[in-house]
């Protein structure tokens, strides 16, 4: 082996950041004043190895060993999909509840969802994450102010969890007694009789995950956290586990969907909040970029093997979704506000029963895959119509590491398109093409249009291993005029989660009634013993008060509503002349969100929830950078490529371009492709692509 790079020399650490994908798994590494990239296939058999395959990758490009390398990091911060999976498939982990007596049902109910479907008959129940004889009633019962009606026996607790474990066969619990939100003493006691018995029984009490009002959301919040613990507990340990043995010797954070960090422990308790940590990550390092590139306004957009991720950022704040809908459930979790849909690399091509071609939203994931991977994989995907369409160069997929089958490819095509409709198969590629460029436009729309934004206000920072090649006819559906593709867009989510911080977040039931002024007081009391909780935990993970910050918000709505809208608080205690100030803020808010003369007013408005965020910082690596030109605006192409244009319908050669030679001022006029290795970059006819001082490219029409 060659010398250790400069780096290494001058004492610098390393910052390790991925991003564990349904098809791909990303890595990131700050390492002095170089980042360099590492890409994998997910392994989903131990989603572990996947990651060390990757930091290898990325470990080459410094010259070093994995063992090298991990010993110089100082922080190691992964998002994973495990939790995500768990969920999506329901296979986690059998779960058992107690609940107050007479309350049996409630899972059932589920608070009586309904699909956006008109068709009764295609009503579906939601699904049972709880068998209903793991279900025990306990004779407990605490009213809505917080008082005792029926104590607790211990005793009885703990018969029925031996018949739970025992006999039903249970491995993990959720605790959902009746207005734990105000008192959590029966839903504690319950817990520690457990513990008495099965010490290393998974338990997870609601009111410590969501202490707000309504059994559905919190209870269900519960049962979810303790459904996907197994499998999260397996990655975090093995994770970790391999990671210690190969060297690393910094800390190992792991990443929330709510936008930040959190250590390993908290994680092994509250696996949920790892949920959607992917998307989450791309919108942090979005704005981040955003920020050091002097923009407030972005549309975000990944594209990866599995499904299509896009947001908004207004002003350089980041939405968080509350109480999160997930799927069919009910939730009370907090997510970075990104919708999904199924387009990805590996989205399905397939003819519904009315003879209409679709892609989507099922995958083949990373095994099989596409057809052109041929592990096995025989339906076609957008992958395989990229490959036939020459936009992927079969020799060169992932720097070369992986060779890829257009033949198969192509038969996959033919098979379920080409025969079906008599298209050749460069026209069922482009139909394909066309779908999911069509598909994930809609989306965009969706998050801009139809939350009353304009997208040609916009820029849209387009990120993941297979969006540059869709960008550019996205943003013409659009009309959105400036295109941003990072410099390591195929890991930009790994990247983002570099840029975040440690968050933790709580929220909890209030109910104050704003033309009530008087009951400021226990709002008060409630907010500061909040305070005080969320500074304890974040010292506890290292931090000193020098580097804690904390944000109050609560969340208000009229009375006889249902939804929130959130205002942040201010950082002291509130005072009676406070109440008809917030109420004020609250109309007006109301009305800029849904419309001039929505408000109710004369109905008094309560202050629902209060939340605390706590946000510890810490050393983050400087990804600011930049690259100065060196006066060339042109670049010989590396080659000519023959590429069926899907907008023309028609063959032409094009400029094939090696990205690691496209300089910052440097143009090229489309149509063009710019291999980058582990991604690659579509400039269609009418668009010009320079390289920016960052090493973004950025596409205009």
């Amino acid at each position: 082996m060659s010398s250790a790079p400069a780096a290494a020399k001058d004492g610098a650490q390393a910052y390790i950041g991925v991003d564990v994908g349904g098809t791909h798994t990303d890595v990131s590494v700050v390492y002095g004043d170089r980042v360099e990239r590492g890409k994998a296939l997910t392994t989903y058999d131990d989603f572990s190895r996947g990651v060390l395959e990757a930091v290898e990758v990325a470990a080459a490009r410094f010259e070093l060993e994995l063992p090298e390398l991990l010993a110089r990091t100082r922080l190691f911060i992964n998002g994973t999909t495990v939790v995500t999976n768990t969920i999506t498939t329901l296979r986690g982990s059998r779960v058992g509840v107690l609940v107050t007596g007479g309350f049996k049902d409630t899972f059932r109910f589920a608070g009586g969802p309904r699909l956006t479907e008109p068709d009764d008959h295609l009503q579906k129940n939601v699904p049972d994450l709880v068998s209903r004889k793991a279900i025990a009633e306990i004779d407990e019962r605490i009213d809505w102010s917080g008082a005792v009606l029926a104590r607790i026996d211990p005793e009885e607790v703990k018969a029925k969890v031996r018949h739970l474990v025992e006999d039903v066969g249970i491995d993990a619990l959720a605790i959902c007694f009746l207005s734990s939100f105000v008192n959590g003493e029966h839903e504690l006691a319950a817990e520690a009789a457990v513990k008495e018995i099965y010490p290393d029984l998974f338990v997870t009490p609601s009111h410590r995950v969501f202490p707000v009002a309504g059994e559905t959301r919190r209870w269900t919040t519960a049962v979810l956290n303790s459904f996907v613990q197994d499998k999260a507990e397996v990655y975090l340990t093995s994770l970790n586990d391999k990671l210690r043995e190969a060297g690393l010797k910094g800390g190992l954070a792991f990443f929330q969907g709510l936008g930040g960090g959190i250590s390993l422990n908290k994680a092994r308790q509250y696996p949920l909040a790892l949920l959607g940590s992917g998307p989450a990550g791309g919108a942090i390092g979005s704005n981040d970029l955003a920020k050091r590139m002097g923009h407030t306004r972005v549309l975000l957009g990944d594209m990866g093997g599995t499904s299509f991720d896009t947001g908004i950022i207004s002003d350089n704040e980041i939405h968080i979704e509350k109480n999160l809908q997930l799927g069919p459930f009910q939730t009370g979790v907090n997510l970075v506000d990104v919708v999904s849909v199924g387009a990805g690399g590996g989205s399905i091509a397939w003819v519904g029963e009315r003879g209409v071609p679709q892609v989507g939203p099922q995958s083949a994931g990373s095994t099989p895959g596409p057809a052109c991977l041929d592990r096995g994989g025989t339906e076609p995907t957008v992958t395989d119509a990229m490959v036939t369409m020459g936009f992927i160069d079969p020799e060169r997929y992932l720097a070369g590491r992986v060779q890829l089958k257009p033949e198969k490819a192509g038969e996959a095509l033919d098979a379920v398109l080409g025969e079906r409709f008599g298209w050749s198969t460069e026209e069922s590629a482009a139909a394909v093409h066309d779908l999911v460029v069509v598909n994930m436009a809609n989306a965009v729309r969706e998050v801009s249009v139809g939350k009353g934004h304009d997208p040609r206000e916009f820029l849209f920072l387009a990120y993941g291993g297979t969006l540059p090649l869709f960008a550019s006819q996205i943003a013409e559906r659009l009309n959105i005029s400036t295109i941003v593709i990072p410099s390591n867009s195929s890991v930009f989510c790994a990247m983002g989660v570099l840029a975040s911080d440690y968050v933790l977040r709580t929220d909890q039931g209030v109910g104050w009634d704003l033309s009530r002024p008087e009951g400021v007081d226990r709002v008060n009391q409630i907010a500061e013993e909040m305070v005080a909780s969320a500074h304890a935990e974040m010292t506890a993970e290292g931090f000193s008060d020098a580097d804690i910050e904390i944000q109050r918000s609560a969340d208000f709505r009229f009375q006889g509503q249902e939804y929130e809208l959130p205002i942040p608080m201010p950082d002291r205690p509130l005072t009676a002349e406070d109440a008809p100030r917030l109420a004020d803020e609250f109309l007006k808010l109301y009305e800029r969100t849904y419309g001039e003369g929505t408000a109710w007013k004369g109905v008094p408005a309560t202050l629902v929830n209060y939340s605390v965020t706590v946000i510890g910082r810490h050393e983050r690596p400087q990804m600011g950078t930049t690259a100065s030109a060196n006066g060339a605006t042109e670049v010989a192409p590396r080659e000519q490529r023959e590429i069926f244009l899907p907008s023309e319908r028609r063959k032409e050669q094009v400029p094939i371009y090696d990205g690691a030679a496209v300089t910052p001022g440097i143009h090229i006029s489309g149509p063009a492709i710019v291999d980058e290795g582990d991604t690659t970059i579509y400039v269609p006819p009418g668009v010009t692509a320079e390289r920016d001082e960052y090493m973004n490219y950025v596409l205009t029409r």
